[in-house]
């Protein structure tokens, strides 16, 4: 009898260490996890206007035992050194660039963190766990925005996170009651802290405007003495170019003969020249850094004036005499 007693007893013992091994971690154990990939605006037209977007996503996971319901709240911290939530900053040496990050595809919703005081708050959900549940993940999305308004001046470079070694963002997370609605507002939640990589390209890039017509206006018989006009054209290039800056060239016409600028009209030409100042002594020609006009941009319209000068000379008939000439622009 003894011997069977004994035996009985250490099957207990192992039906025990069996059941033991079989359940779930302690009740209320809750750990989880977040990161954000790398948000990418690519390159960026400050001159083309209105806006550019991007998004990336946040991947995250909890472990809890089943039957939990984990609240998780995701935090992007205001700007490290303006501490604004409505305008965040990129860097390219000393330039910094506006964008910000939204909670919505429309980029309606600015997205906060907790410390913001409800003005900016951050992203809550939940995850339930059911029965058989012991580790969940899923993904978020998060939404940026480049407004280029007020920004064409900026110079060509990358414009990054570096200067702060990443964006930081920060998931806060605890079990709740199931029936429950997420409140960040709250205290007594995990808090895991990141940063992650956001960037935008600006090309130094310029564009032509508005160009005047030369109008040299009527001349009644013979051309006696020299006829002068000008005209205008509107270069915007955002800032830099580079060390050169931008170069406006003019081409010679479609009429030219020998390096001659002529106005074709009834019975022949009228030779002209176009000058980059008002004494017409130096001519404006297409060749980059000799007798082109150059500039640095500044991201608003910058004016050039072109000096015409149709010489005296014999003319060849009566009426209208016409060229036209084509203006380059190099950055």
């Amino acid at each position: 009898m003894k011997l069977a007693i004994h035996i009985l007893r250490f099957a207990f013992a192992v039906l025990l260490l069996a059941g033991a091994c079989a359940r779930p971690a302690s009740a209320g154990s809750v750990s989880c996890n977040a990161y954000a990939g790398n948000l990418t605006f690519g390159t960026v037209n400050l001159l083309a206007g209105g806006v550019v977007d991007t998004s990336s996503t946040i991947t995250y996971g909890c472990s809890a035992d089943p039957g939990t319901r984990v609240q998780l709240c995701f935090s992007m911290g205001p700007d490290p050194n303006t501490h604004s939530y409505t305008t965040r900053n990129l860097g390219s040496g000393s330039n910094r660039m506006a964008f910000n990050l939204y909670t919505d595809a429309a980029r309606t919703t600015i997205w906060g963190d907790v410390n913001s005081g409800g003005s900016y708050p951050p992203v809550a959900l939940v995850m339930d766990f059911g029965s058989n549940d012991y580790y969940k993940s899923t993904t978020t999305p998060l939404y940026g925005r480049i407004k280029t308004a007020g920004q064409t001046s900026l110079p060509a470079g990358t414009y990054d996170t570096g200067y702060i070694n990443g964006w930081p963002m920060s998931v806060s997370y605890k079990a709740i009651p199931s029936n429950k609605s997420p409140n960040c507002g709250i205290g007594g939640s995990t808090i895991q802290s990141s940063t992650y990589y956001i960037q935008a390209v600006v090309n130094s890039d310029c564009q032509l405007g508005n160009i005047s017509t030369m109008d040299f206006g009527t001349v009644f018989q013979n051309l006696t003495q020299n006829v002068d006009s000008t005209a205008t054209i509107t270069v915007t290039c955002n800032g830099g170019q580079g060390a050169n800056g931008y170069h406006v060239g003019l081409g010679d016409g479609l009429n030219s003969t020998s390096g001659q600028r002529r106005l074709q009209g009834p019975g022949g030409y009228l030779n002209y020249g176009l000058y980059r100042d008002a004494q017409r002594t130096s001519n404006w020609g297409n060749s980059n850094g000799y007798n082109d006009v150059s500039g640095t941009g500044n991201g608003q319209p910058q004016t050039l004036t072109v000096y015409g000068r149709v010489p005296a000379q014999a003319t060849p008939g009566v009426g209208t005499f016409t060229d036209t000439v084509v203006v380059t622009i190099s950055y």
